[in-house]
């Protein structure tokens, strides 16, 4: 790709990261932890976003170094060869065949009260054309199209938890107490609130210079930081009717009103159609860069990687029927995701490590690398097998 197509700059890209990363996680996460582990769950945001900010950083300074479609596993094939290149993203790969369907039907679940006569697996697949049409479009477009509504979504949720703070009367801070199961399975799920930094190296080769990415990157990482903290504190501390369990679209009614239904699945589906175009677009740019075949590696005019984005295509339809069939749920499809996603985290860290120059983000890798192995080992039995199976298959690899 040339420099003339190179558009993206900070706040473009800013808009493509922001809304995104924020996606389904921002829909289900927040009310999810606290309904399972209530006020413990201010302890898992602060370690995970605290996490989520230094591995931004990591993966940031990764990708400048080494920019390409590749990502990140361009640094990994520098700093350890060419087949842990190939386990990382296939760990990627693996990751998005399930993450992006979960997104799919959490959309699916927000506006399906609007088309009851449609099954929760077509409205999911009437979503992914629209977000194939959309990942034809040339990726500055897609940019000042996310800016705009990244902006738009974090303002009503930025002023509807503060409006809800506001009217705090006295803020009561009890801490209940939870098992170790049950808090190695909180982060896990809260992980899905980091995951798609591993994806932002892919658009490297889009931007206008390396500064574009690490500015867009800090800027970022600091405003889905707040948006988090401050929707999980409205949340705590919030007076909502305890009896039930929690729903996020109380957290707008004040200030929305009877509109709150509609804009909750407004908001909803933009967010995880733009999780989408990071994580599709991303990983299709990938597969592409590894020229496994010479269909994958097609692109059209406008740089768009359409022979990976067609085959990422037919394994969603294909995941999407197996979920119409009960042979895999939401909960599984998440589990799955995160369990190929942290491995991949891994990997990078593990590049990090090796590439980075003695100072506070190569420590910083270190400690990651050993908190997010602690976190992977909570994850399904199939996963780690796979994920082993995988890397064992690598390292004897000639």
């Amino acid at each position: 790709m040339n420099s003339k197509t190179k558009k993206l700059n900070t706040f473009t890209l800013s808009g493509l990261i922001i809304g995104p990363i924020l996606g389904s996680g921002l829909i289900l996460l927040p009310p999810l932890l606290y309904n399972m582990v209530g006020n413990f769950s201010l302890i898992v945001w602060a370690i995970i976003l605290s996490l989520g900010f230094i591995f931004a950083l990591i993966f940031g300074r990764l990708a400048i170094l080494y920019p390409g479609d590749g990502g990140v596993s361009l640094a990994t094939k520098e700093a350890m060869g060419k087949k842990y290149q190939l386990l990382t993203s296939f760990y990627l790969i693996c990751a998005v065949f399930f993450g992006p369907v979960a997104v799919l039907i959490i959309a699916a679940q927000f506006i399906q009260e609007y088309f009851p006569s449609t099954s929760l697996e077509l409205l999911a697949f009437y979503i992914y054309i629209l977000t194939y049409i959309l990942l034809l479009t040339k990726i500055d477009f897609i940019g000042k199209l996310m800016l705009i509504v990244s902006s738009a979504i974090t303002l009503i949720f930025f002023l509807s938890s503060i409006n809800i703070l506001l009217d705090v009367n006295e803020f009561i801070f009890s801490i209940p107490s939870i098992s170790l199961k049950e808090f190695g399975y909180s982060l896990i799920l809260a992980f899905w609130a980091i995951v798609g930094w591993e994806v932002i190296g892919n658009y490297s080769q889009e931007v206008k210079e390396t500064k574009t990415l690490t500015n867009a990157v800090k800027i970022s990482a600091i405003i889905i930081s707040l948006v988090y903290i401050l929707t999980t504190l409205a949340i705590c501390f919030g007076e909502f009717p305890k009896t039930d369990e929690f729903k996020l679209v109380w957290l707008i009614e004040p200030i929305f009103g009877k509109s709150s239904d509609i804009i909750m699945a407004s908001v909803s589906m933009i967010l995880c159609v733009g999780t989408l175009i990071l994580f599709v677009g991303g990983v299709s740019r990938l597969i592409s860069s590894l020229k496994l075949v010479t269909y994958t590696s097609k692109h059209m005019q406008n740089g768009t990687p359409i022979g990976a984005l067609n085959f990422l295509s037919l394994i969603y339809t294909t995941t999407l029927f197996l979920v119409y069939f009960k042979y895999l749920s939401l909960d599984n499809l998440v589990a799955f995701a995160d369990g190929f996603f942290i491995a991949n985290a891994i990997i990078g860290l593990i590049t990090a490590i090796i590439l980075f120059e003695k100072g506070f983000l190569k420590k910083c890798s270190v400690l990651l690398s050993i908190l997010f192995f602690c976190i992977l080992l909570f994850s399904n039995i199939f996963i780690l097998c796979t994920v082993l199976g995988l890397f064992l298959f690598t390292y004897l690899k000639k």
